[in-house]
């Protein structure tokens, strides 16, 4: 429908029907008895008052005129003395509203004299109504019902535009302060949001989700808790779909003809130190955006930290262990190995792995029984999955997790004698993580399987092609930056139970202040890199502090009163500071002024901590 400047449309259900309003005109529609519609149409500046003898205007024309120019008589619109224009019977009665529209947009060519014959007929044939016999007419509570209708759909459409628009939830949600919403506003809102794309159904969740935390409310099955899993599930099914497995619906990976080619296969890899980028690699982000990150390789205490063994078993069985914490378990049984989701199961990792590498399907297929047995006896043998992180504390901040589900997945294809590219074990491991429920982005594992310092990059897309890029750092600058690098571990471990939907979630929100940090933070990233291929550490250590503060500004529980403490009491030794991984404990990272050593360093933070743990740990880039 296009409305002309300066006119009016109210009480119009107009469904598919088109139609061109022309300037300075009221279009009202009114509903009758009896399921019947009609839709009076005349000029804003027209007055109901006027009469035919005193050249009574309606639309901008003289009816007397228009009346002659058709030949037809004066009582083929009025019935009684009164020729007021209150009283002429001009609109067709209707049994539709896009009926009605039609017919007025007829009535509108009659008055300017555009009609044909065929027209004119029609409109004289059909029962016509005035503007006082369809007032009197009109059915008042069909009127407000209606309109109670249209204001609701008028607020959908704003609280939906907002998120359409991947604005800011809370402005969505401002729509419903003065009316609230109704559980059937409710539904029809969860009902557009099944059917949207992946962007605008996740915001829907999720503004819905904050809606019911906010009003302390449940509609039917849907609860705040339920709203939330509905947008990160969305999130963590997109991700493995895009890698062909989506558990539940089918397992496209799985491949019955594989087999085990070696007795054992074991994988060692350094952890990673993150610099510039965090949580620009994390959906949704990344697969709205693109991601970009700059993070190095590193090992502490002269070891690579990550450690995965694979061997064969004769018995048609899996086992699995996790040797830093002593735990081990034997199954046998296929719906074991799929129950992954768990956060206190010890090997839901390990699980994960079978499935994301296509090991066992990730589902129980139908029809004949697929046992775990079977599934295994056509591999070849059993399988025994041991992992192990060496010599770090629990929630490091250095990306222990993620690497060593990259450090499983390298060791499955290795013992199945496949090669994977890079790229594939990335979202292999990306997908493992949605698996568990964890979420988390790419960086942890590109930090970890790939070597050296470099800059990883994805562009937008749901499937990510992560692309590496090794920094070309003179040896003179990398060993100026080995000299002056020193990792702080805090005594603490990093907890970050609700921390990966907090932050996402104030993306997915359209948070503004969490906008503007990740869009700098890319920028920010981008001139890390290009000051470490100039050489220039101290510009580099600037951009660190800089992104120590965009940090902050995305998620304020990434220090405490601890990590400042520490900060503070070493602010004379260092030029800059950053946290490994999302902070609140683990690691720190500082840049030590020119001249300053590891051990003077460490030797300050002894002086004011003792023995509570805070301290420098060797590390080297590899």
């Amino acid at each position: 429908i296009s409305v002309g400047e300066g006119s009016v449309v109210s009480g119009m259900d107009c469904g598919k029907g088109t139609a061109k309003i022309a300037q300075g005109v009221v279009l009202h529609g009114l509903r009758l008895p009896k399921g019947r519609y009609v839709a009076r149409l005349y000029g804003v500046e027209d007055n109901p008052k006027d009469v035919l003898e005193q050249g009574a205007l309606w639309l901008g024309e003289k009816v007397s005129e228009v009346l002659s120019h058709y030949g037809l008589p004066v009582s083929c619109i009025w019935d009684g003395a009164s020729h007021d224009m209150w009283s002429a019977r001009l609109y067709p009665v209707c049994s539709s509203m896009e009926e009605a529209l039609d017919a007025a947009m007829s009535l509108y060519a009659i008055l300017k004299r555009e009609a044909d014959g065929e027209a004119l007929d029609k409109w004289l044939a059909r029962e016509r109504m005035s503007l006082h016999g369809s007032f009197n007419q009109a059915l008042d509570e069909d009127a407000l019902s209606w309109n109670k209708d249209l204001m609701a759909t008028v607020d959908r459409e704003r609280f939906l535009d907002v998120l359409r628009d991947r604005g800011d939830c809370r402005d969505a949600l401002a729509v419903y302060a003065v009316r609230p919403m109704s559980d059937a506003q409710f539904l029809d809102i969860l009902q557009v949001a099944q059917n949207a794309d992946f962007s605008f159904k996740i915001r829907i969740y999720y503004a819905l989700s904050r809606y019911l935390r906010e009003e302390k409310r449940q509609v039917g099955e849907y609860s705040a808790k339920a709203l939330e899993e509905l947008c990160f599930g969305t999130i963590r099914a997109t991700v493995c779909e895009a890698g062909g497995m989506v558990p539940g619906e089918g397992a496209s990976s799985w491949d019955a003809s594989r087999r085990i080619q070696r007795q054992v296969c074991e994988v060692e890899l350094p952890v990673r130190v993150n610099w510039g980028g965090g949580w620009t690699d994390t959906p949704p982000f990344c697969l709205e955006n693109g991601g970009i990150v700059l993070n190095a390789a590193i090992k502490l205490n002269g070891i690579y930290p990550v450690q995965v063994c694979a061997r064969r078993l004769e018995e048609y069985r899996v086992e699995f262990a996790s040797e830093d914490i002593g735990a081990s378990g034997v199954f046998t049984e296929l719906s074991e190995i799929l129950d992954c989701r768990n956060p206190y199961d010890h090997f839901a990792l390990h699980k994960a792995a079978l499935i994301a590498c296509g090991i066992v399907p990730a589902q129980i297929p139908e029809g004949p029984s697929l046992t775990l047995a079977e599934c295994l006896r056509q591999l070849g043998g059993g399988i025994y999955l041991s992992t192990k992180v060496v010599g770090i504390p629990k929630g490091s901040g250095l990306g222990t997790s993620s690497i060593l589900a990259g450090a499983c997945v390298k060791a499955l294809y290795e013992f199945l004698g496949e090669e994977l590219p890079e790229n594939e074990a990335y979202g292999t491991v990306l997908r493992m993580e949605q698996l568990m429920s964890t979420g988390g982005g790419w960086q942890d594992q590109v930090g970890g399987m790939c070597p050296g310092i470099k800059l990883i990059t994805t562009k937008p897309g749901i499937r990510q092609d992560i692309r590496v890029e090794r920094l070309n750092v003179s040896p003179k600058a990398l060993e100026q930056l080995e000299s002056r690098f020193a990792l702080i571990y805090t005594g603490q471990r990093r907890l970050a139970r609700n921390l990966l939907r907090d932050v996402v979630g104030s993306y997915i929100g359209g948070r503004p202040k969490s906008l503007e940090a990740l869009e700098e933070i890319q920028r920010v990233t981008v001139l890390m890199k290009f000051e470490l291929e100039k050489g220039n550490i101290d510009r580099f250590a600037r951009l660190l502090n800089r992104h120590w503060e965009l940090s902050l500004q995305l998620d304020g529980g990434a220090s405490n009163t601890c990590i400042d403490q520490i900060f503070r009491s070493c602010e004379d030794l260092i030029d800059g500071r950053f946290i490994a991984g999302a902070g609140g404990g683990g690691f720190l990272q500082v840049i030590l002024k020119k001249g300053v050593t590891a051990a003077q360093l460490n030797e300050r933070l002894y002086e004011v901590f003792q023995d509570s743990g805070v301290g420098v740990w060797k590390c080297e880039f590899v």
